[in-house]
């Protein structure tokens, strides 16, 4: 008993310690923290956008709301609705949420770190007005003081109504006046049902729920707020289901919502380290990468063939900044199509050696395991080099290319350039683009930017850096790079689709001045089109564009229409004033002469003899350690296979590869040598000056002339000797009259 009740007293004294201790800790920590009543207004700060050259874009500037609305203004499913979003027990506590407080405590604690905090709304309107962002125990202290304090001083809807005032609704909204204008062109006092619910949807994360970024998760989200306040009591099954049936709102031309190269740089001042939007509640400056000329060009980029989605976007290569971007769709993920293939397929098939440019690959209809693939209306080359194949963007020689090298090394290489491929996606058909999801145009541009940068990838951004009113700097952009391929792996992509811009399924380009690298694709269905194309580069500038509906809608635009001409007026505009900077090669990619004659008659890849003719060379570029050492044989040493007999008092003598040589023929007979030829033979050739009953030996020396310009001989062969028949007897002259 006596030792229980010790145990008792050292447990109570512990637990009195502790106390102690703790709120030792809570009067140190929030000591200073006091209510600034001022913060709790609205703002009337201005956040002002700067293009690349540091010119402010005005028109893509403007204030946040800079009035406040009163609650009892506001129709009475506006607060319900953020109520339900945010806090549905916000008219019962006092301010704080012990119960989740509790909960928040425990994942945190599992976690090791301030992941949770349940934060009721009184506590966001204190962190939004009074704290910074930083996720620290001693912040949340001061947080749950100065909370206490606003809950004594004001009612629940003066609460209310400054965090209704002051809160963040994306796209450089501050309070529900200025959200309720920008959105839907209203006052917030006209607000229906869902139109609240959705702004009460997309506080949680402003730009990743804009109904002009992301219309699905926005609309996903606000039904989810409505089903909530359905729940509570706030709304009726029937206003419930009206709310549901509502549209998102809709981007005018003329508003600052179709800028969407604005709504690109809220969404990424967003994702900053240590970001919260009331850090700019002050007015700041953001200085962009944008280029205002093809920006304005971009967003009015039309013609009387389009009849669908777009988006455009331009990138500086160099820079790895985004200088016009304008999506009729916002940032939405859609089936790549053949844009995938130098990414998924050729490099990665390059960097691993698998292929050369000019490794053979048959392009024949072929079944890989119940996978079957078709190239586009069913037409099919056969015998292909690697560099056509791309060019000309055949299917089946993608998937056997993809096949060789392994599904696994493929995803390898995309996860290096932020192409994250879901579990189903890891088949063969990867080769063609087929994938659950896809990608946005924004990541393909950032991939496709590997090859002008020497295999270097480096994610693209519009915010060069964030200043505040004063000039303070708040952010600078630190570029960094990754390397995916080799130098030389880069370089001979860009020489593949430099051809694919010349003669392949971006040929619309080569009518550019200048040289430029090209690739299109097309995904849809057997009943039509769903997504088309185009990607373009320089090796300063990328361009991709993609066309296509967000609800999936067929089309009948290719990538090497539409979208492809949009790349050249795009290129023409980009490039109008000065030429770009010329490809440059590796210092590890060699040019090889290889010998015509193995490559398309025995499909092998054999370098030629030093001497061979100029017409049977082929031009070909190698990565150093994967050129070929094997030599073709028809011009080191010409040999001929000849066949000779005698017909009808003429001696025949049949030649082969004449193609190939030509041939020096002589005749020995009684010890005289004579040259009866020399020179280019069809085939056959034909000795009419015998003399019967004579025996004739023949020999034949095939020979080329080489690129030097000599005459290379090879061996003498002799043939098989020839004898005459005696001829018969003839009767005498006038024999009748004898």
């Amino acid at each position: 008993m006596k030792a229980l009740k010790k145990i008792s007293i050292i447990l109570l004294c512990g637990l009195l310690l502790c106390t102690a201790a703790a709120g030792f800790y809570y009067v140190a920590a929030t000591a200073g923290a006091k209510l600034d009543e001022a913060k709790l207004e609205c703002t009337d700060a201005c956040i002002e956008v700067y293009d690349a050259k540091d010119n402010k874009i005005s028109d893509l500037s403007f204030k946040s709301a800079n009035k406040s609305v009163r609650f009892s203004e506001l129709p009475a499913h506006v607060p319900h609705a953020f109520v339900a979003a945010e806090d549905k027990n916000f008219y019962s506590h006092r301010g704080l949420d012990y119960k989740g407080m509790a909960r928040a405590l425990l994942k945190n604690i599992k976690a090791r770190s301030f992941k949770q905090g349940a934060s009721t709304i009184s506590q966001q309107l204190i962190k939004n007005t009074q704290l910074s962002s930083e996720k620290t125990l001693a912040r949340k202290l001061k947080e749950i003081k100065l909370t206490r304090s606003l809950e004594r001083k004001y009612s629940k809807d003066q609460i209310m109504e400054m965090y209704l005032n002051t809160i963040y609704f994306g796209h450089a909204c501050y309070g529900i006046a200025g959200a309720s204008d920008f959105y839907f062109a209203k006052g917030a006092e006209n607000l229906s049902v869902a139109e609240a619910a959705m702004l009460a949807a997309i506080i949680k994360s402003p730009n990743n729920y804009s109904p002009f970024l992301a219309p699905e998760k926005c609309m996903n989200a606000r039904n989810a707020v409505l089903n909530r306040m359905f729940a509570l009591g706030y709304i009726s099954e029937s206003e419930c289901k009206q709310a549901k049936a509502a549209p998102l709102p809709e981007k005018q031309d003329n508003s600052i919502a179709s800028k969407t190269y604005l709504a690109g740089v809220y969404a990424e001042m967003e994702s900053l380290p240590l970001y919260s939007p009331y850090r700019y509640r002050g007015g700041c400056k953001i200085y962009t990468y944008m280029d205002r000329d093809m920006q304005d060009y971009a967003e009015n980029l039309k013609t009387d063939a389009d009849r669908s989605g777009k988006s455009i976007l331009v990138c500086d290569n160099k820079a790895h900044g985004i200088t016009a971007w304008h999506t009729t769709e916002g940032e939405i993920r859609r089936q790549p199509g053949s844009v995938i293939k130098p990414l998924a397929v050729y490099a990665p098939a390059l960097e691993e050696n698998k292929i050369s440019p000019c490794t053979p690959v048959l392009d024949e209809k072929i079944d890989f395991g119940g996978y079957s693939p078709s190239n586009y209306k069913d037409d099919y080359k056969g015998d292909v080099s690697a560099r056509q194949a791309l060019a000309e963007s055949l299917n089946i020689p993608a998937v056997k290319i993809l096949n060789s090298l392994g599904i696994e090394k493929s995803e390898r290489y995309l996860l290096q350039m932020q192409l994250f491929l879901s579990p189903e996606d890891k088949t063969l058909s990867l080769a063609l683009g087929g994938l659950s999801e896809g990608f946005t145009p924004r990541e393909i541009a950032a991939a496709y930017t590997v090859f002008p940068n020497g295999g270097q990838y480096s994610p693209l951004a519009f915010i060069r850096k964030i200043e505040d009113s004063a000039g303070n700097t708040l952010y600078e952009r630190k570029i960094t790079s990754q390397k995916v391929f080799s130098e030389d792996t880069a370089a001979l992509i860009n020489d593949m689709l430099a051809n694919a811009a010349k003669t392949g399924t971006a040929k619309k380009l080569a009518t550019l001045p200048f040289p430029v690298c090209a690739k299109t694709g097309t995904s849809g269905t057997e009943e039509g089109n769903t997504d088309a194309w185009a990607v373009s580069y320089t090796p300063e500038h990328t361009i991709t564009v993609w066309m296509g509906n967000a609800d999936n809608s067929l089309t009948d635009i290719t990538g090497g229409g539409l979208p492809c001409h949009y790349a050249l007026l795009l290129n023409k505009r980009l490039y109008r004033s000065a030429r770009p900077a010329e490809f440059q090669s590796s210092p590890k990619v060699v040019e090889c002469l290889l010998d015509k004659i193995s490559y398309e008659r025995d499909h092998t890849v054999k370098l030629a003899a030093s001497s061979a003719p100029e017409q049977y060379i082929l031009h070909e570029q190698f990565r150093e350690c994967n050129q070929p050492k094997e030599y073709g044989s028809t011009f080191g040493e010409p040999t001929a296979n000849a066949a000779i007999y005698y017909k009808n008092s003429r001696v025949y003598i049949e030649l082969c590869q004449t193609e190939y040589y030509d041939y020096l023929i002589k005749r020995a007979e009684n010890g005289k040598t004579t040259a009866l030829f020399d020179g280019h033979c069809d085939g056959n050739y034909c000795d009419d000056n015998v003399l019967p009953n004579k025996k004739y030996t023949y020999s034949v020396t095939p020979y080329f002339v080489g690129s030097d310009g000599e005459k290379h001989f090879g061996k003498e062969m002799f043939l098989p000797s020839v004898y005459t028949k005696k001829e018969a007897a003839k009767p005498p002259k006038n024999w009748w009259a004898s």
